[in-house]
């Protein structure tokens, strides 16, 4: 990663920063402490569960993350990470990025241009390995397509009625 694109990622990661301050000034200059007590603690929410993707040692599946809104604008990313509490952290972080990246260029060919689409991520540590899962609203997909994604992968799909649930493996 060169200079330009580090100072673009600070950049996008300092606004993104103020932004989310912001609500909470506005809402404190509005009189609304309450939705201003809730903001924050938004905010801190947010920040706690990117202080534990953090921990995962996994550099380029961070500033992937990190990078996420502006390379796949149809897609908005939340996600969540479960430690376990006495933990190396430490996951694979060539294999978590190409699979995330591979799934990513899968829905961006399989779903529509227009619209944006919730994805939510969740990783979590056990014992021996790390299972993940990343949830779609609003899309489903062919059935050959799935069993197609499913083989390049290593993952298993399963739909709902307005999701698709993604999920793999990774070992420890």
């Amino acid at each position: 990663m060169g200079e330009k694109e580090i100072i673009r990622l600070i950049q996008n990661y300092r606004h993104d920063l103020m932004n989310r301050l912001q609500i909470v000034s506005g809402y404190l200059s509005m009189g609304k402490a309450d939705k201003a007590k809730e903001s924050l603690e938004n905010v801190l929410a947010f920040y706690e569960e990117e202080r534990k993707l953090m921990r995962l040692n996994a550099d380029k599946f961070l500033i992937w993350i990190l990078q996420f809104q502006d390379v796949y604008p149809s897609f908005t990313l939340t996600y969540r990470v479960d430690l376990m509490e006495l933990s190396s952290n430490s996951i694979d972080d060539q294999k978590l990025l190409s699979t995330s990246k591979r799934l990513l260029a899968f829905l961006l060919e399989e779903t529509e241009d227009l619209q944006v689409y919730e994805l939510f991520l969740h990783i979590e540590e056990k014992a021996g390995h790390w299972a993940l899962r990343m949830n779609i609203k609003d899309a489903i997909f062919e059935t050959i397509k799935i069993k197609n994604i499913e083989t390049q992968c290593d993952v298993s799909i399963t739909q709902e009625e307005d999701q698709t649930n993604i999920e793999w493996i990774i070992a420890k």
